[in-house]
């Protein structure tokens, strides 16, 4: 058996020695790119001390490189590589920075908002990784990915921020943005499991109006069509004979309000520069 045989960070089977760490490809990877773009990073849940495992590993980028310190990976190391450097930090780190003290900060007076927001393009970040991991959207051309994204990524945010699987509560009542509030309310109202949401997302993402082809337009509606059949028979299996109706009719309403909140008006223009470094 490999004296390497699980990451030291996240517990995944370990591919060998990452800057003086036993690790897997997806930590060493993590910790090079957190290192060489100087990224700054906000526990999601504040308190700082999020599980890390291989389930669990990309919800929180600040606990996750809090661990690598902690077993020891030698930042200097990645320096020594002298591979090659961004002059710029992530987008979503340069616009929290940028932006967040002159839309939130200036109205309350202290710094504690500007946290609050980046903690929240982390968790933007997260969703929209999780939703390029999609089983059918995965299968799409990065252009048409993006296209899509760029439209329903507001959709995919309170979907899934509403259903996260920390309490992210109070740090979304601090924002003081009462619609975001009452959006992310509504939404977990649905109490979506973890198949309804997985079918509510694909519906989210494969929506044929979208295409920029008419052969990318019948690919999104099979997709489409095909979770409707799931979600349905999934519903039923469960005796549950209003569920379908209530998913979709939440689902509408999510669609119909993705921009009713002073939240979306912050990310919508940063959306794209997020994308390019997906």
């Amino acid at each position: 058996m490999s004296m390497f045989s699980s990451c030291e960070v996240c517990g995944d089977q370990s591919s060998g020695k990452h800057y003086g760490v036993s690790c897997c490809d997806g930590c060493s990877c993590f910790f090079k790119r957190s290192v060489r773009k100087g990224n700054s990073y906000a526990c999601i849940a504040i308190k700082g001390n999020c599980i890390v495992d291989k389930a669990r590993r990309n919800w929180c980028p600040f606990c996750r490189f809090q661990r690598c310190l902690a077993v020891g990976m030698n930042v200097a190391a990645v320096q020594d590589e002298r591979g090659p450097r961004t002059q710029q930090s992530t987008a979503v780190y340069r616009y929290s920075r940028r932006t967040a003290p002159q839309t939130v900060v200036a109205a309350t007076g202290n710094g504690a908002q500007a946290l609050h927001f980046q903690i929240l393009a982390q968790i933007l970040v997260t969703c929209l990784r999780q939703a390029m991991a999609n089983e059918h959207f995965s299968s799409l051309e990065r252009p048409q990915q993006d296209a899509i994204l760029q439209v329903v990524w507001s959709e995919i945010f309170i979907l899934r921020a509403s259903h996260w699987s920390l309490d992210i509560s109070a740090m979304i009542d601090a924002c003081g943005d009462d619609q975001l509030k009452r959006l992310i309310y509504e939404a977990q109202q649905l109490r979506a499991d973890v198949l309804e949401l997985n079918f509510l997302e694909t519906l989210i993402l494969c929506r044929k109006e979208l295409a920029l082809s008419a052969d990318y337009a019948i690919i999104l509606a099979t997709h489409s069509n095909g979770a409707l059949m799931s979600l349905a028979r999934y519903t039923l299996h469960q005796s549950n004979y209003l569920r379908f109706g209530q998913l979709l009719l939440g689902l509408r309403q999510l669609c119909l309000r993705r921009f009713d909140c002073a939240l979306s008006c912050m990310f919508r223009t940063v959306v794209r520069d997020i994308l390019k470094t997906l």
